[in-house]
């Protein structure tokens, strides 16, 4: 689905299909929970109503940056690691890189979480050992430490997130 999406002719569609993938492969609500790391035990139910659609966005722009670099390369499995039942580490690589792609050589990481019906979806992505959510929550614990923890350093956050995500 990704190499379709990628071979869009143009911008808008390639980021209307990157936006369709995330929403469908990627568990979101997951993944912004971890992004919030120790801090997730103290966000109160009025934040969760506006932080999960405001990191869905700001996550949608992430993917969109981070794939809107390839254009017409297909990604090749080379393996898996199953870490536990629900926990998969599948690399992948550009099949056809070309010379001088600066991507040609990499590993690109996708951690497939599996639920208790089997049903799997994308929890992180990474780059040569570079992971996407891991960065994430190192920036978002961040923001909400320099901001006085807790509620008030989680609404600094949310802040900061719709401040990226309106432009």
């Amino acid at each position: 689905e990704a190499n379709e999406v990628l071979k869009a002719p143009d911008q808008q569609t390639r980021f209307a299909g990157i936006d369709a993938l995330v929403d469908k492969h990627v568990d979101m609500r997951r993944v912004a929970m971890f992004a919030l790391g120790q801090y997730a035990r103290v966000i109160t139910d009025a934040q969760r109503e506006e932080y999960f659609p405001m990191f869905r966005e700001y996550a949608k722009l992430v993917y969109r940056d981070a794939l809107s670099e390839y254009s017409n390369q297909r990604l090749e499995v080379t393996n898996s690691v199953a870490r536990s039942p629900r926990d998969i580490i599948v690399n992948s690589r550009i099949a056809d890189a070309r010379p001088g792609d600066p991507y040609a050589n990499s590993v690109i990481h996708w951690r497939v979480y599996r639920n208790d019906r089997g049903e799997q979806s994308v929890f992180d992505a990474g780059l040569d050992g570079v992971w996407l959510a891991i960065e994430q929550q190192s920036q978002f614990k961040s923001v909400i430490a320099n901001n006085g923890g807790g509620v008030k350093g989680v609404d600094a956050l949310i802040a900061d997130l719709r401040r990226k995500v309106q432009g």
